[in-house]
């Protein structure tokens, strides 16, 4: 006994000192000689620590002494050390015996709260029992009160109890508790829920004492109750009507009594008020078990799969549940099969274990896989016994088309199960046995009302089999109505509504079906849209087609007819072309309506090609010829209006030659009598020399083609018209009535004109609300003289307008205003026409036309606003002659800044002879229009071209009007230098004038006869002259002859002479001849005093340079740089002025200094100075100028692309081609360019008048280049 006593203290020794295996040898020595021994057990298990064995130990120690702690202790402490769930669950049983061996509170109250903290952990029920029996054994008060607070936190966590444990612990509840918390009540509820009998338990827990008073309590009960529901899908016979006042009092704002009530309608069958109710209390981002399953039930049993897929499918990507994850793709499972959607049904249920779906569920998997073609055997046998398996087996054989074999296993059946004749049925249709189809139909029919494709193949048999549209309808509606999402049902329906023509319902189906997102669905609405001209929307479900199938020929070809009908020509041209693209054999269309719309572009050439391809491909095409023929059409008259007379008439006569031909295929169409008229009325619009045409006669059918000039073509367009109105059963036509109307102002002939009257009163007597008649009928008044019924027509077409909108009426109305005189009411008319359309010429024009009578400084701006607009020949010859009338003004100078713009910055007179040019076009024998023609022509520079006009003018014009013409025609000739042609022209003039003399005088003076220019001058100074302006020029000219042959002394005479004449302000012209008098005889006197004299005009522009030279040359010669300053004064009065600054650019040249630069600059700023009052001439002179400045100032490239330049603007100017000489000259390369130099100087001497000193110059250069 010693030796065990010794062994053991050794052994306890050995543990202290963590040698476990010498410790664990000890114990083993004790054990063989005391196997029972307790305390080697003990020290046994601890000396193994963690070892497998160590319980073995403890165990035996307590097997062998069970009351002592020792050994539960230790194995206490082993389980304490193991994290794994077994080892927690083995310690409650631990802590339970040695709370019962413990006598030690301070033990007991650890072991208690570890007990807690384990339950809470593990969740365990046991823990539980363990802390129910231990109080029940009535510990010590603080113990106990301990134990009580660890079973309470373990009831907080939501662990169940067992069902024996359910009275204690409610008695230990209401027995222990001091306080009645929330937290307690809800613990005390959550034990009565635990009892077996939920219902009763329900009904205690509302019987509670404390349940009416606490909300939380209710709040978490209303939840209990709807997860109980969502459960069982039941309320078990729980009175839930009559508790839910109660249950819901005080806790409004929670949700779960709003759920709550969702779930009674649900329950009630009121299935659609429950989804609404519930649809606003889901929380989708974040949604519960209980939300999520009822939208989703409310969704399935309202059979709205579609919605339910989506809420499944949304919520499954927002929970972490495992339990709801699986709920979820069942229902979505289910919402998918419903659909039909086979293949993303399977991939849902493989997501959940085949062990935990019902029969059901199974037998949906398997129809999935046979609809999809998947291998479906191992589930079909799992459902051997069931109702399933003869209809599983069936479908796979009909998927495999042995319906005979199928028919065989359902007759053999014999449980007559509604699917199993629905699939019976379907064998037959597809065997083409209809009867027994329809027999087994009905039957299923019978049998299972809720059964869609059942009825869908009713429909099929009563739509194809018996044609009877009204009993299909009827099945198809129901089939929909079961099952609204199946796209066959959905098909058929709308199959169905248009064959009876219920467009409306129609519409409505397709509309509702539309987030099916089914191709056909769209294409469908696409066509609805497009019979009721909604072209947004039909673009929008055509391309919703396209999305789906880009090859979906007709999706494009509807498209683009939506396109074209909306306006959307670009895009309709990509569609159409895409179309040709896919299915070349549609391209007659498609190129057809391509060719409509480049002509609605204005892309009349392409429209043109692409008709003609239409008509290689089908030559009688009746649109393509109506579309080439309205393309000719529209480029004739754009022709026209660009004044292009003779491609116009060409184009129309391609329109005519291909409405020839379609009249030719059927002469019933009035679109092609129309377009004729309209072409021939065009041909008649153009000047005549291009109205006529080459025509067939349409109407008598004669192929032969014969020349109708204008005259014949309106009783053809008349024919037209007629034919037209004769097709459509009018009496009369507007059109009708208008032509004839032409055709008076072609023939003026009264019987036409008496015809259009008859004709425009018949239109308004069948058609009185219509203004154009009314219009037309006042236009007739006016030429019948007629002017108060013509007033009372234009009042009634502005009245049947439905605004006061029609700008043609009130010009009208005005016109008639002012041919009565009636200025002011023609005012407000021709206003009033401005209002509605500001860009209706005759609206100006008229207006124009009032201010020639009251304010003549606006009607220039009037024609010219008028003829900006477009051409009309009352506002070019309006506007044409105030531009000659602002011409002849003498206040009227290039340098007048007052008038520059109006006649050059706006370029009046080229824009003139454009419009005199247009006018000659339609009046070509016009002799007053030839005539002003000639003087623009003349005041621009066209001197032969002028001389041509006033020819032809001479010719046509009457004999009062020759003289005028004579004197232009030799105006012109003198220009010309053709003196001897000028002087006859002149002596030709019947009747005397100042004009006359004085221009035969010059012609004289020119060809050198002085004697009898200076007669000539006598005569008209003496006889034709009366103001004294006029004999004081005339005296300087006479002054000038004289010089010539008889000196200064009477040249001096007859200039002072002049001076006396003019006694108020001598003219400038006889002080010009003295100073240049005293320059040339070098009377530095008299040159000062005529210059004094021109003081008085040096401030004026006209005569600014002249003035301004003459200063400067005064003093040129003796100081070049006073003469410098002198023209530098004169800019500084009139800097706008490039001949002075031309003159100044010629000074600084040769000035002593070097001011090339500065000569350049002034040369350049001559040019842009006087660019739109200089000849070209000038403009070459001053441009040979800046180059040989830049030049002298070293600037050799500047100089050299300068000479270049000017050679590409003035190629005809000698100075320009000797300016780039000399910068070649001075290139290092110019003797390398021999040839061409020598070229050039040899050109310039063929074809230039060249002076004596550039003569010279050039002679000099050809022998420099020749050594």
């Amino acid at each position: 006994m010693a030796d065990v006593k010794s062994l053991l203290k050794e052994a306890r020794k050995l543990i202290d000192e963590k040698s476990y295996k010498d410790a664990q040898e000890c114990c083993k020595n004790i054990l063989r000689k005391d196997k029972q021994n307790y305390l080697a057990l003990v020290l046994l298990g601890k000396a193994l620590q963690d070892s497998d064995q160590a319980p073995l130990a403890y165990q035996k120690a307590i097997a062998t002494k069970p009351d002592l702690p020792l050994a539960w202790q230790g194995l206490a402490s082993y389980y304490e050390r193991k994290d794994d769930n077994e080892s927690q669950n083995k310690l409650i049983h631990i802590y339970y015996e040695v709370l019962k061996l413990s006598n030690e509170e301070e033990k007991s109250l650890e072991i208690i709260t570890k007990l807690g903290k384990l339950g809470c952990s593990l969740k365990s029920r046991d823990a539980i029992s363990v802390l129910v029996n231990y109080i029940s054994s009535k510990p010590d008060a603080k113990i106990k009160e301990v134990a009580v607070g660890q079973l309470l936190s373990i009831l907080k966590n939501d662990v169940q109890c067992k069902e024996e444990d359910i009275l204690g612990l409610l008695d230990i509840i209401s027995n222990s508790l001091t306080s009645d918390s929330n937290d307690n009540q809800i613990i005390h509820a959550k034990i009565i829920l635990q009892k077996p009998d939920f219902v009763a338990a329900l009904n205690d827990v509302i019987n509670l004492i404390f349940f009416p008073t606490n909300v939380t309590l209710r709040e978490w009960f209303c939840k209990k109750l709807c997860e109980f529901y969502i459960q069982e899908s039941s309320f078990m016979g729980f009175d839930i009507e009559g508790k839910l006042d109660i249950i819901i009092q005080g806790i409004g704002n929670c949700k779960y009594p709003e759920i709550l009530k969702s779930m009674i309608l649900f329950d009630k069958g009121l299935y659609v008020e429950a989804y609404k109710k519930c649809i606003p209390l889901v929380n989708y981002q974040e949604a519960d078990k209980i939300e999520a399953t009822l939208i989703i039930r409310c969704a399935m049993i309202l059979k709205k799969w579609s919605v339910a897929q989506k809420l499944a499918t949304n919520f499954l990507i927002k929970v972490t549940d495992p339990e709801l994850k699986s709920t979820l793709k069942k229902l979505l499972f289910q919402s998918l099969y419903q659909q039909q959607k086979w293949q993303q049904a399977i991939n849902v249920v493989k997501e959940i274990p085949i062990d935990t779906l019902d029969d059901d569920e199974q037998a949906a998997m398997a129809k999935c896989c046979i609809e999809s073609n998947e291998d479906a055997d191992n589930i079909v046998q799992n459902l051997n016994k069931t109702k399933y398996f003869s209809q599983l087996t069936a479908l796979s054989m009909m998927k495999e088309e042995k319906y005979s074999e199928a028919i065989y296993l359902l007759e053999c059946d014999s449980s007559n199960h509604p699917l199993n004749l629905f699939y019976l049925g379907k064998c037959y249709w597809f065997l083409e046995e209809y009867e027994q189809c329809l027999i087994s139909l009905l039957k299923s029919a019978k049998l299972n009302t809720e059964h869609a494709d059942t009825f869908l193949y009713l429909g099929h048999f009563y739509y194809k089999i018996k044609q009877d549209l009204s009993k299909a309808k009827k099945c198809y509606e129901k089939a929909y109505s079961i099952s609204g999402t199946e796209e066959d049902i959905v098909r058929s329906l709308s199959e169905i509504y248009c064959k009876l023509g219920l467009k409306d319902l129609d519409y409505e189906l397709l509309t509702t079906n539309q987030e099916s997102c089914e191709a056909w669905v769209n294409f469908r609405l696409g066509l609805h849209y497009l019979s009721k001209r909604e072209w947004e929307n039909a673009i929008l479900q055509f391309r919703n087609v396209i999305k789906s199938d880009r090859n979906h020929v007709i999706a494009f070809e509807c498209l683009a007819d939506a396109y074209y009908s909306r306006g959307s020509y670009t895009s309709a041209l990509k569609a159409y072309t895409k179309v040709i693209s896919l299915q070349p054999s549609r391209s007659n269309h498609c190129l057809t309506r391509m060719g409509y719309i480049h002509c609605m572009l204005t892309q009349y050439e392409e429209a043109i090609s692409t008709f003609k391809k239409v008509l290689q491909l089908d030559k009688d095409s009746i649109l393509a010829l109506k579309g080439i023929a309205e393309t000719w059409i529209k480029v004739a008259k754009k022709r026209a209006s660009n004044k292009l007379f003779g491609s116009a008439r060409d184009s129309a006569q391609f329109a005519i030659d291909y409405i020839s031909n379609a009249l030719a295929l059927g002469k019933s169409y009035t679109c092609f009598w129309n377009l004729m008229a309209n072409a021939l009325i065009l041909i008649t619009t153009l000047p005549d020399r291009y109205s006529y045409v080459n025509i067939t006669n349409s109407m008598n059918g004669e192929k032969n083609i014969t020349r109708k000039e204008k005259l014949d073509i309106f009783p053809h367009t008349l024919a037209c018209y007629s034919t037209v109105a004769k097709m459509k059963t009018q009496i009369c036509s507007y059109d009708l009535a208008l032509t004839y109307l032409l055709y008076y102002h072609a023939s003026q002939s009264k019987t036409h004109l008496q015809i259009s009257f008859k004709l425009a009163l018949a239109c308004i007597n069948s058609k009185p609300t219509a203004w154009r008649p009314w219009n037309l009928l006042g236009k007739i008044c006016i030429f019948m003289k007629m002017y108060d019924k013509a007033q009372h027509c234009f009042i009634k077409a502005l009245l049947m307008t439905r605004k006061w909108s029609v700008a043609k009426i009130w010009c009208n109305l005005g016109t008639l205003y002012v041919k009565i005189n009636c200025h002011k009411l023609a005012n407000y008319c021709f206003w009033r026409g401005q209002s509605t359309l500001p860009s209706y010429p005759q609206s100006w024009i008229g207006q124009g036309l009032i201010a020639e009578v009251i304010r003549e400084e606006e009607a220039m701006d009037l024609y010219r606003h008028a003829s900006r607009l477009g051409y009309h020949p009352e506002s070019a010859l309006g506007y044409v002659d105030w531009v000659c009338r602002t011409l002849k003004n003498n206040n009227y100078h290039p340098d007048s800044r007052e008038l520059k713009y109006v006649i050059d910055g706006l370029y009046a007179i080229t824009y003139s002879i454009d419009l005199m040019e247009w006018f000659l076009n339609y009046e070509p024998h016009n002799a007053c229009a030839l005539n002003i023609i000639g003087i623009l022509q003349e005041r621009i520079g066209l001197l032969q071209v002028a001389y041509k006009s006033y020819k032809k003018a001479y010719e046509l014009c009457d004999e009062e009007m020759k003289n005028i013409i004579r004197l232009n025609i030799a105006r012109v000739l003198n220009r010309l230098e053709k003196y001897d042609e000028a002087i006859v022209a002149y002596q030709s003039v019947t009747e005397a004038s100042l004009d006359s003399m004085c221009g035969l005088a010059l012609a004289l003076f020119k060809k050198g006869q002085y004697e009898e220019s200076y007669a000539a001058y006598d005569t008209a100074l003496h006889w034709l002259s009366n103001e004294d302006k006029e004999k004081s020029e005339i005296l300087v000219a006479i002054a000038g002859i004289v010089y010539m042959f008889k000196g200064i002394d009477d040249s001096k005479t007859i200039l002072f002479h002049s001076i006396q004449v003019s006694q108020n302000k001598p003219i400038p012209y006889s002080l010009f001849a003295i100073c240049s008098l005293g320059i040339l005889h070098s009377d530095q006197g008299l040159s000062k005093l005529a210059l004094s004299e021109l003081q008085k005009y040096e401030k004026e522009d006209k005569f600014a340079y002249d003035i301004g030279f003459l200063k400067s040359y005064l003093i040129f010669n003796t100081n070049v740089d006073l003469a410098i300053k002198s023209i530098s004064d004169s800019l500084h009065n009139h800097p706008s002025n490039g001949k002075l600054w031309f003159c100044m650019s010629q000074y600084c040249l040769e000035a002593s200094n070097n001011r090339g630069k500065v000569a350049s600059c002034c040369a350049q700023r001559a040019m842009h100075s006087v660019h739109n009052s200089c000849t070209q001439n000038e403009m070459g002179k001053m441009l040979s100028t800046a180059s040989i400045a830049e030049n002298v100032s070293g600037n050799k490239t500047k100089s050299f692309s300068l000479a270049k330049q000017g050679l590409h603007m003035y190629p005809n100017q000698s100075e320009i081609w000797a300016a780039l000489i000399f910068s070649l000259l001075t290139q290092s390369q110019t003797f390398n360019q021999k040839d061409w130099t020598l070229a050039s100087t040899n050109y310039m001497r063929k074809h230039f008048n060249l002076t004596r000193p550039m003569t010279r110059w050039i002679s000099l250069l050809e022998k420099k280049l020749d050594q």
